[in-house]
């Protein structure tokens, strides 16, 4: 499934964006440290129940914070759930401004909602945020 190869390969940038350390995801999901620093270093390759999990604690995090985990929700949707949506200049946009901001989130977590803020004016200055708007507004037309 390539959404799993995807998700492994991101899981460090998607982690980070969450405001978890390896050491908080690992206890959320039962495993040690060292498993998910394995994980994102493509070492071990995820199962399909690991897979679901880590989607499941991401999809929580999403819901039960939706205002400040925007950035969180997009970098997923664009790097592991759609990227075919996007262009890779885009992905590459996303990918690098997460990288600028996740560290301060994992540094302090209490500041999601504020880098949250910044990330919706930094991808809107891009144009990304129209890309997105416009895929949400298709993909709720069809269902």
């Amino acid at each position: 499934m390539e959404e799993i190869k995807r998700l492994q390969k991101h899981l460090y940038l998607i982690r980070s964006c969450a405001g978890w350390t390896a050491e908080t995801l690992g206890k959320k999901l039962g495993v040690s440290r060292q498993t998910i620093s394995s994980f994102e270093k493509e070492g071990n390759e995820l199962t399909i129940i690991q897979y679901l999990a880590i989607r499941k604690l991401f999809e929580d995090e999403i819901a039960a914070s939706p205002d400040d985990t925007e950035m969180l929700s997009q970098v997923i949707e664009m790097l592991v759930d759609h990227p075919e949506n996007y262009t890779q200049e885009e992905r590459s946009a996303v990918i690098n401004n997460a990288m600028l901001m996740a560290p301060s989130i994992l540094k302090k977590p209490s500041e999601r909602k504020t880098i949250s803020v910044a990330w919706k004016a930094i991808l809107a200055a891009s144009g990304v945020v129209a890309s997105l708007a416009l895929i949400a507004f298709l993909m709720k037309k069809d269902s």
